[in-house]
């Protein structure tokens, strides 16, 4: 079970940093920024909450 949260976070992390990156292309660094915050915690928080 842990591992099908995981596979679904990484997914959802690795969209999102695609979607950073392409912020980060336009010129909007701080919308790139916050989205790259936004996928770390998004990767942390599972442990917390299902692992613990």
């Amino acid at each position: 079970m842990t591992y099908t949260i995981y596979l679904a976070v990484i997914g959802v992390v690795i969209y999102s940093c695609g979607f950073a990156l392409s912020l980060w292309k336009q010129k909007n660094k701080p919308g790139a920024f916050v989205i790259v915050v936004l996928s770390v915690i998004a990767l942390v928080l599972p442990y917390f909450t299902y692992i613990k």
